[in-house]
């Protein structure tokens, strides 16, 4: 059963309830006037004891509550990985340049040097990180700009390579996932659901597929999905690779793989809040169903129900009629190996 929150009017009146009769209980009154101020703070702690109540248990806590009843378990929350890359400074000869010099893009995305580095030639390279974990941190070559001006000599800075590696903090969605993987499945010896959470312990990745004897005795393939719901990087698929050679038992031969992504297309007809318009709320109409496939991603379907209630989930999404799913008003089957991803979401 529910908590359930009282108002202050409620409170007032139970309170008023058990004087006697024969008082004057009216709006006013000495009665009315004592008990008024104290039934809005006991409201109050309604408010607070409801939210103790929710993060007592798993599923309904807020993020850092679960963070704690996870790593209770061993389950350790991921936090956000920067992405590293390389920058070319170009300025005076022989100028040092010391760890921690700032650089940044046109868009605002800081990345700072983790060496020493001399200018020599014109130019140095060393390698840097982003000052911010996060996907944003995996930018393209050349996006490198500007500089933070506190070494004199230096003139431009450049990155002539892709910044990669940048993972985003694990959603609460995510680590509630694989707390519940702990908690409620046999994990041991090797069996499935061991291979599923060595795959999930490494950063980037928010669940796995397991297909145990796929190609004969001893051999067992993953198929890993990322944080996003998507295909992980080759780095992830590596990293799990590596992680799960070191845990895996002897003999068994495992082929990590990512997962195909499937798209999944969605058009509707929305009505919404106030002067709300389509675009406003697309962004969080694309997030919210994304939510929803990466937690369906083991289930091989995509109900059409459900992506119904995704949109109605959306701040100032009202109501929705004409929704389809990949052209059609029925579920989606995915296969085992694959997983399903947004696609063309068209609101009208």
């Amino acid at each position: 059963m529910a908590y359930e929150t009282r108002t202050a009017s409620e409170i007032l009146d139970e309170m008023k309830s058990s004087v006697r009769d024969d008082v004057d209980k009216r709006e006013g009154s000495v009665v009315h006037d004592m008990l008024a101020p104290p039934a809005e703070q006991i409201e109050l702690l309604d408010y607070e004891l409801e939210a103790i109540y929710l993060n007592g248990f798993a599923d309904t806590a807020d993020l850092p509550y679960l963070i704690r009843r996870a790593a209770e378990w061993g389950v350790d929350w991921k936090d956000a990985v920067k992405a590293r890359g390389q920058v070319t400074i170009t300025g005076t000869n022989d100028v040092v340049v010391p760890a921690g010099f700032r650089v940044y893009t046109d868009s605002g995305i800081y990345f700072q040097t983790v060496a020493d580095v001399t200018i020599t030639n014109d130019t140095a390279t060393v390698e840097a990180e982003a000052v911010v974990g996060g996907i944003a941190g995996n930018i393209g070559i050349g996006e490198i700009t500007q500089f933070v001006n506190t070494v004199a000599g230096v003139a431009s800075v450049t990155n002539n390579d892709v910044f990669t590696g940048g993972i985003d903090a694990e959603t609460r969605e995510s680590l509630l996932a694989r707390y519940l993987l702990k908690v409620r499945k046999p994990i041991t010896s090797g069996n499935v659901y061991h291979y599923e959470k060595w795959a999930t312990d490494v950063d980037g990745v928010a669940t796995a597929k397991v297909f145990p004897l796929f190609d004969g005795p001893g051999t067992v393939k993953v198929v890993v999905i990322a944080a996003d719901g998507r295909a992980p990087s080759p780095d992830v698929i590596e990293n799990v690779a590596e992680h799960i050679a070191v845990e895996r038992p002897i003999g068994a031969t495992v082929t990590v793989v990512p997962v195909t992504e499937v798209a999944v297309n969605i058009s509707a007809k929305l009505t919404l809040d106030g002067d709300l318009v389509p675009a406003d709320v697309l962004d969080a109409v694309k997030a919210s169903i994304s939510a929803y496939l990466l937690m369906a991603a083991h289930s091989g379907i995509v109900r059409y129900s459900r992506v119904g209630e995704a949109l109605l989930e959306v701040d100032g999404v009202l109501d929705y009629e004409s929704l389809t799913v990949n052209d059609a008003t029925a579920n989606v089957q995915i296969a085992e190996d694959a997983v399903a991803v947004v696609g063309e979401v068209v609101l009208t």
